[in-house]
């Protein structure tokens, strides 16, 4: 991103001129190595551009997570090639249900962001930075005004000059220009190719992600790029997972020999999709029973109907271990027991359930739970973990510790196949439960609440200690 800046006459940088490829004329410089510009500006004082990264300047925010998982591979892209009249890789999704746009400060990408507003949507726009009249002196679209939109105010949606953790916290009310912008341009991201030549997107999965995680962002691209009629696919051998283990409990398909350059997008940082409003927020995805093999989903009908019979259950998903190691926070932020135990009780009381099924991967957790609710938790016979088993090993993913505790490669497949049939046991029951309580948002909640054919009575969520709908 191209910041504005004090014109510094003791420093020799090259001199642009203000105009409409002003950006992109800085920009290709930046891809030679330049870093500040002077701008010569007749519409008002000589000013000077300089360059920073998009993912630096995230990460230099203190609101920036702490978390390991989030500083690997960057959320933002550089975006040093782009094209604002291209509408046809444009995505205005973000936009939705808003009646106009308030930015605080000029840059390169409120500004470009303006001029995108002002040729394909007709929302109005306000700005606290008179600056914005360098660009555009007569648009009567545009009002500059000291006033400030509420935070409350739910139909302005809010630029400000500072990173703000929208994706960590589900928060798009109020976004940063790095994360406006990634929305907005994520399609040009993802490709240079026109959109109705592209057949597949295929996913290259991080060798860290669980299953939970691989599915939910299968199903939200799926949900997500349906409309241009591209098919998603999972690269062979990415996954942690064997291919045939993907193949033969869940509808998933492996990027076909077809798919090449000319007609694939390749997905290999998909956290730069999955932390966007379309995907992180969406509720809206296909993933659900038909995800699932027949075969494997009636055997999970079965086994519910024997472990529970005709008693009514409250479920309850309680995430520790790797979540805690590697410092997940906002809305996917663990939850102590002990923080729990007031709620669970309540709604215990409440609801006069028979008992609790109890989905964990946490040794402690589990330990905990037996000793608050004695004869009342029952949970799926599977391996779990404590956070002294990642201090040790020296870890933070689960995916880590079970590749150094099963190292042979036969072993390893064969643990992932049993652990991963006895996670979906685990969801499939929490899903045939009459309530559901969760430590915070994560691939499991997700889908439970997908899996629960007939919804839950009530939903309490721990990260965000309120009843959800």
């Amino acid at each position: 991103m191209l910041l504005f800046r004090e014109y510094d006459k003791e420093r020799n940088h090259r001199t642009l001129p203000q105009g409409e490829k002003l950006f992109h004329a800085a920009l290709s410089a930046v891809l030679r190595g330049e870093k500040r510009f002077h701008v010569k500006n007749p519409a008002g004082s000589d000013y000077d551009l300089e360059y920073v990264e998009n993912q630096a300047w995230a990460e230099a925010s203190k609101e920036y997570p702490d978390s390991p998982l989030f500083h690997e591979d960057p959320l933002f892209p550089p975006y040093l090639l782009y094209d604002e009249k291209d509408k046809e890789r444009l995505c205005f999704d973000i936009l939705e249900g808003f009646t106009k746009v308030w930015f605080e400060e000029a840059n390169e990408y409120t500004v470009v962001l303006n001029g995108v507003l002002l040729k394909f949507t007709d929302l109005p726009i306000q700005w606290k930075d008179a600056r914005i009249r360098w660009f555009f002196p007569e648009e009567e679209r545009i009002t500059v005004t000291e006033e400030i939109p509420s935070v409350e105010e739910k139909t302005t949606l809010r630029v400000i000059n500072r990173f703000h953790p929208s994706s960590f916290i589900c928060d798009f009310f109020t976004m940063d220009p790095v994360a406006l912008f990634h929305h907005v341009f994520v399609l040009q991201w993802l490709t240079d190719l026109p959109m109705d030549q592209v057949k597949y997107a295929e996913i290259l999965v991080a060798k860290s992600e669980g299953i939970g995680s691989i599915l939910t962002i299968h199903a939200r691209a799926v949900e997500f790029l349906k409309r241009y009629g591209i098919q998603i696919t999972l690269c062979p051998g990415s996954a942690r997972y064997a291919d045939h283990i993907m193949e033969r409990y869940f509808n998933v398909q492996m990027t076909p020999e077809d798919a090449d350059e000319t007609n694939t997008i390749y997905i290999t940082n998909y956290y730069g999709l999955l932390f966007t409003k379309m995907l992180r927020y969406s509720s809206g995805h296909d993933f659900d029973v038909n995800s699932l093999n027949p075969l494997f989903l009636e055997e999970m009908r079965e086994y519910a109907k024997a472990v529970f019979q005709d008693k009514r259950m409250l479920g309850i998903l309680l995430r520790g271990s790797d979540y805690i190691a590697s410092g997940m926070s906002g809305a996917s932020a663990p939850v102590t027991v002990e923080s729990a135990l007031p709620k669970i009780r309540e709604w215990m009381e409440e609801g006069d359930y028979d008992g609790i099924f109890l989905a964990t991967e946490d040794r402690d957790i589990l330990d905990k739970m037996l000793a608050a609710f004695p004869g009342k938790i029952r949970v799926v016979s599977q391996e779990r973990y404590g956070i002294t088993d990642f201090q040790k090993e020296q870890v933070t993913t689960i995916s880590e510790l079970d590749r150094k505790r099963h190292p042979g490669e036969e072993e390893y497949d064969q643990f992932l196949e049993d652990s991963t049939a006895n996670y979906f046991y685990a969801l499939y029951l929490l899903s045939r439960c009459e309530s559901f309580m969760y430590s915070g948002q994560c691939g499991g909640s997700t889908m439970t609440k997908s899996l629960s054919e007939k919804g839950f009575r009530r939903m309490w969520c721990f990260a965000q200690n309120k009843e959800v709908e």
